[in-house]
């Protein structure tokens, strides 16, 4: 009976999303007005979603506004965006109660959204917890097994823990599937030279790899996709290039906090050596301490600088090659 109600909505709104879109096109909304020509198809994609957002936020008409709200809301009911949209609807009418009850859903299904909760797989696998995270991948793809971050993070899951030759040739099917879907994505590159290196296919590994750099995201420490990125570009690094492990070993214990954090976390570490290095230089013999120092400064220069030199020149290297 649900999914007869459901198929109801997707006949009943798309001759209305068709007169948005036209009306759309008219105001020069075009990229918005393709995905509300094709949002019926696909309505639990996040791009469709955001753009049916724009569509309702962008018309005029706000009982109109109001009307494909709705059906947003029926249509993919558990989108915080489509909430969103209802409340924006809410508040240009001045219903503020309304608009508050609308906000709070959309909250709601924020923290629950797939695209949040296959982030949350990714950080426990890069912290190591691979128990919570096959845990959370159960109650997950209960509901969502069919959305593409899940099975990205179902593979970075399957490449953290013990593999098979067979689980690694369906990690990379899996992989190969998803990066025809999403050919930009720069985890699923990365996830792929993890799962050919292991396969020991270097061809494909390589291949991988630059296509991993050309597509690696600005790194900007308060957003988490670009920060997962770079953190599993460097796992991948660590699988291609063994000398790059003591600095994956030292960082991935403090990415158990959010960026940000993180990054205190590190400068606080290394902080305390110094503070360390400062109070030896009163109590130990010169040479003891002159030692110390270039064991300390040869640390931090590899920590803190050898894998992210290494993508920058990765990503220098090959995004010149794909522009030639």
């Amino acid at each position: 009976m649900k999914f007869h109600s459901k198929r109801e909505t997707v006949i009943a709104v798309s001759k209305g999303f068709d007169e948005i879109a036209a009306e759309l096109e008219a105001q020069g909304w075009h990229k918005e007005a393709e995905l509300l020509r094709r949002f019926p198809r696909s309505a639990l994609d996040d791009e469709l979603v955001k753009g049916m957002f724009v569509a309702v936020v962008s018309v005029r008409d706000i009982e109109r506004a109001e009307k494909v709200a709705r059906q947003l809301v029926s249509f993919a009911p558990e989108n915080p965006f489509a909430h969103l949209a209802f409340c924006l609807v809410k508040l240009r009418q001045g219903q503020t109660l309304e608009a508050a009850k609308a906000f709070e859903q959309a909250i709601h299904f924020a923290s629950t959204f797939p695209a949040y909760r296959s982030q949350r797989i990714h950080w426990l696998c890069l912290q190591g917890r691979l128990d919570e995270a096959r845990k959370f991948l159960h109650e997950t793809v209960k509901e969502f097994a069919d959305r593409w971050e899940v099975q990205r993070a179902q593979a970075h899951l399957w490449l953290s823990g013990k593999q098979t030759r067979q689980r690694l040739n369906q990690t990379a099917e899996l992989l190969t599937k998803l990066v025809r879907y999403r050919p930009n994505d720069a985890i699923i590159h990365a996830l792929l030279v993890q799962a050919y290196e292991k396969l020991d296919d270097r061809k494909r590994a390589i291949e991988h790899l630059r296509l991993m750099a050309r597509n690696l995201p600005a790194l900007t420490f308060t957003d988490v996709d670009a920060f997962i990125a770079h953190q599993v570009a460097k796992q991948s690094l660590a699988t291609r290039f063994s000398w790059l492990r003591p600095s994956w070993f030292v960082e991935r214990f403090f990415l158990r906090w959010l960026p940000p954090k993180y990054f205190a976390a590190i400068a606080t570490g290394w902080v305390a050596v110094a503070l360390l290095l400062a109070g030896l230089r009163f109590v130990a013999p010169t040479p003891i301490y002159t030692f110390a120092l270039l064991i300390a400064v040869m640390a931090f220069a590899y920590d803190r600088f050898a894998s992210p030199i290494l993508l920058w020149l990765l990503k220098s290297i090959y995004s010149n090659e794909g522009k030639k």
